[in-house]
């Protein structure tokens, strides 16, 4: 028999039911497979970024958003109408396709502009679907309970993967090339499709398994369209996302002038953002595994949002004190781990006490296209504030991150409202 809400001891932040282990072993091991995959894409990705120009990296986010613009309502079509339990591969496997045929064409160290940047839209299009698929799944079947005490599990998964990603193309990408390390990222996305389809169908003990794989979400789209321009819990959410992506255009532009500055060819760009990805996610891995489970059972949702938004706050101070190259990239390094790390696995808790539609297409559009339309905008804003230099620009983060930090508070307590009103509605 599963453990119940009130039964479990809110210290035994390791607390796993024996009937939720093979159930988080797989959704873990899904994650895993999919971050490993994007992120030898993903490094790869950025030194393409800088093949088609550095100074086209604006317009690069603002096609991606104009993709994504046209593809939403397509996946909202898809997942009105098509079993929970099929999304996966309805929804991944025409992109692995199309990047590995993609890859096809793809030289060693000279890849031509054009498609440099076909590579950057694909791949960053693929980043936000993955991602927000996959949470979509396990919010939808994992009650609150049972997320606050595994979703640090979950991501700490993926994080295993965003370690091994980089780690591989550190070591061999130079060997390989683009195109080889190209199709093993989508080997491995091929068969994260299988381990999520399996997670998703095997059942544990009510409570903890929230939805019927076998069913569509169902519903119209203009309707949670309505609901979400109603909430203010779901606008909150959403002014984090626009936020802290400003931060991160502003940050990786900075990052883009110091890399190309400091190393001439594709390859050795692309094993010097692995080792990035590799630092950052190695930190992330600690900050899910340790410190999720632990500040979230005793503090709440609140606690870990808070701390995100107060480590990114320290890491900009120091860079607007000391602005250095080298301090630059320890700062991507220690805001990247503690956005993955703290803020993802909290920001997904936050759906599991909203309404299913809600967290499959109000969820789809912030994590789509508000958030590529929030990159867009923010690397507009960056040539804006670009004269203001390093030091000016880490001053400007750190004081939204403050600002951040207060509505935290105010985010934590409307989930802990929801989701009294959810525990009591079962």
């Amino acid at each position: 028999m599963s453990t119940s809400s009130s039964q479990v001891n809110p210290r035994a932040r390791w607390h796993i039911d024996t009937g939720e282990r093979g159930k988080l072993a797989l959704a873990a091991g899904t994650y895993f497979l999919l971050l490993c995959g994007y992120y030898m894409l993903r490094s790869l990705r950025e030194a393409m970024a800088l093949a088609a120009g550095r100074e086209h990296i604006p317009l690069l986010f603002t096609v991606t958003f104009v993709v994504m613009m046209a593809l939403l309502p397509g996946y909202w079509w898809v997942v009105a109408r098509v079993r929970r339990d099929r999304l996966l591969a309805v929804l991944y496997l025409p992109v692995v396709v199309i990047i590995g045929a993609l890859a096809t064409f793809a030289g060693r160290d000279h890849v031509p502009p054009h498609l440099a940047a076909l590579y950057f839209v694909l791949v960053t299009s693929l980043n936000l679907f993955i991602v927000s698929v996959f949470w979509s799944v396990m919010a939808d079947t994992w009650r609150p309970e049972a997320a606050k005490r595994l979703f640090g599990m979950v991501a700490a998964g993926g994080s295993l993967g965003a370690l091994t990603g980089p780690a591989f193309n550190a070591l061999f990408v130079e060997r390989l090339g683009a195109t080889g390390t190209i199709y093993i990222a989508c080997t491995l996305l091929a068969v994260a499709v299988a381990t999520g389809i399996a997670a998703q169908r095997m059942r544990v003990s009510a409570p903890q398994s929230a939805a019927d794989p076998r069913t569509a979400v169902g519903g119209r789209a203009i309707d949670d369209l309505k609901r979400l321009a109603r909430s203010p819990y779901l606008l909150a959410i959403a002014g984090f996302i626009v936020v802290g992506q400003w931060l991160g255009a502003f940050m990786y532009n900075e990052q883009a002038r110091y890399v190309e500055a400091a190393h001439a060819e594709l390859t050795q760009r692309a094993a010097l953002f692995a080792r990035i990805d590799l630092a950052s996610n190695v930190l992330a891995l600690l900050a899910q595994g340790v410190i999720v489970g632990w500040l979230t059972v005793r503090g709440g949702v609140r606690a870990t949002l808070t701390a995100m938004w107060a480590l990114a706050a320290a890491s900009f101070a120091l860079l607007a004190l000391v602005p250095t190259g080298a301090v630059l990239l320890a700062t991507q390094i220690v805001r990247r781990a503690g956005d993955y790390g703290l803020f993802k696995p909290s920001r997904e808790m936050l759906f599991t006490v909203l309404a299913p539609a809600s967290k499959f297409k109000s969820k789809s559009l912030l994590d789509t296209v508000l958030q590529r339309g929030a990159d867009s905008v923010g690397n507009g804003l960056y040539l804006l504030i670009a004269p203001l230099g390093l030091a000016g620009i880490a001053g400007l983060c750190a004081s939204a991150c403050v600002l951040l930090i207060l509505c935290s508070r105010w985010l934590g307590a409307a989930f802990d409202r929801q989701e009294s009103q959810a525990s009591s509605s079962l």
